[in-house]
């Protein structure tokens, strides 16, 4: 029912390249007036990190992502001059989801993002919107392993290209490391655990956490795997990626990610979900 609502509210278009066409914004405009002269607010989504944005059982788009996006458009029409405000979601991925920020073919980008210094590319984090922290999804024969220790005799799996990877190389420098790419990566690496090809993968514990529900990986103290170790080695902020040049559209944004509204968006998300698993997310707050 929340995803149908969702897509009553507005039409989504969906661009798989960062090649899509796209309403090339006037220079000397800020991005609230761009909303306002085309009725257009554009946004980048993972299809891939559940429980931000995924496709369910009949491969629609859903997550917390597309409903913050949601608020984010109800706000807006109260702030601009427009009632009607239709939103594309452009399908971002690891690779890309800081260049259509920086390249204005997005608003704005919403996933796992961890907030930090990137001086590669002109953009910044909003306010975080979620906190979660990095863990390792393993057998629980071996969980003891993971707690103080170099990483010598473990294999230890990770998503290339992302800020866990520098880290737990960092933290776990006599490991083996095995690196997962692609939209599949977190799937195939969670197998990889399964089937004992590395002894655990390293990634933050709520993404963990969807990922093993979406695979009906069971995990916990009566399950034969376990998030390790707790707390979690990080407190990762999560914050949308947006332009490094626009207060207006930062203050925005950051204004409503600490309403009460988007506070509310995300206990409703997890109101049924087991605590248990939920001990790092909380412990990070």
């Amino acid at each position: 029912m929340k995803n149908k609502l969702f897509f009553q509210l507005f039409i989504i278009s969906l661009f798989f390249s960062t090649n899509s066409l796209y309403i090339q914004p006037s220079k000397a405009e800020n991005i609230l007036e761009e909303i306002n002269r085309t009725g257009l607010l554009k946004v980048g989504i993972r299809s891939d990190a559940i429980p931000f944005g995924y496709r369910n059982n009949n491969s629609e788009l859903q997550g917390i992502c597309f409903d913050l996006v949601s608020l984010i458009r109800e706000q807006l029409t109260k702030t601009i001059d427009r009632n009607i405000i239709t939103v594309k979601v452009f399908i971002s991925n690891l690779n890309n989801r800081f260049e259509i920020v920086e390249d204005s073919i997005v608003h704005l980008e919403c996933g796992p993002n961890t907030i930090r210094t990137i001086n590669d590319y002109k953009i910044s984090f909003s306010e975080p919107f979620f906190i979660s922290g990095i863990q390792f999804i393993t057998s629980k024969d071996i969980a003891s392993k993971f707690i103080n220790s170099d990483g010598k005799n473990l294999i230890i799996g990770l998503l290339n290209n992302t800020n866990t990877e520098v880290f737990i190389k960092e933290k776990y420098p006599k490991a083996t490391f095995q690196l997962f790419d692609g939209i599949r990566g977190t799937q195939r690496a969670l197998q990889a655990v399964i089937q004992k090809r590395i002894d655990g993968f390293a990634d933050d514990g709520i993404l963990l956490i969807g990922q093993s529900m979406a695979q009906q990986i069971f995990i916990g103290k009566n399950s034969d795997y376990v998030l390790t170790p707790q707390p979690p080695l990080t407190c990762e902020k999560y914050g949308l990626i947006i332009s490094k040049n626009d207060p207006l559209w930062e203050n925005f944004i950051n204004s409503l990610l600490k309403s009460e509204k988007k506070s509310q968006m995300i206990n409703r998300w997890f109101h049924n979900f087991n605590n248990d698993l939920f001990f790092s997310q909380n412990s990070c707050n």
